[in-house]
């Protein structure tokens, strides 16, 4: 049967979950502005570097919340009913934050996704135009150099 003390935990581990959560959310709301300009390539960078450590710390405190998903809920000792009612509900927050980040992940991946595909048209459209003036340059240059082919 479950302590007082690992409750403790499990509220603290959930607070830090929902922190990370929330500070995740800012820097995807960040990067969503920033996806798609290219003149903004560094501080996308940072941010996809903040959201990384985030990510990584989030990972850890779902490790460490590994042990209490194997418990009972029933059996946990809370220190009062509102503080166990306070933890639910930000168990609940913390489900859709993540829900909003993989909302936000797959709105920045179609900006990014958007603008490489214009990106690349704009590629493919100047190589055209490149080979079209190069044909054209071609087909007004004389092919005999340095020979003179007249009669005499």
């Amino acid at each position: 049967m479950p302590c007082l003390e690992e409750t403790d935990q499990l509220v603290q581990l959930i607070d830090q979950k929902h922190e990370v959560l929330t500070q995740l959310l800012t820097l995807s709301q960040y990067q969503l502005r920033l996806a798609g300009h290219e003149q903004y390539i560094g501080d996308l960078m940072r941010v996809l570097g903040a959201k990384q450590t985030l990510i990584e710390r989030l990972t850890r405190i779902d490790r460490t919340m590994d042990p209490f998903r194997q418990q009972d809920p029933e059996s946990r000792v809370w220190r009062s009913a509102s503080e166990r009612t306070q933890c639910s509900q930000k168990a609940k927050q913390c489900e859709v934050l993540l829900s909003e980040l993989k909302h936000m992940e797959q709105k920045s991946t179609d900006v990014v996704s958007a603008h490489r595909d214009e990106i690349a048209k704009m590629l493919r459209d100047t190589t055209s135009s490149v080979d079209s003036a190069s044909a054209y340059t071609d087909m007004n240059t004389p092919t005999s150099r340095g020979f003179d082919l007249t009669a005499e």
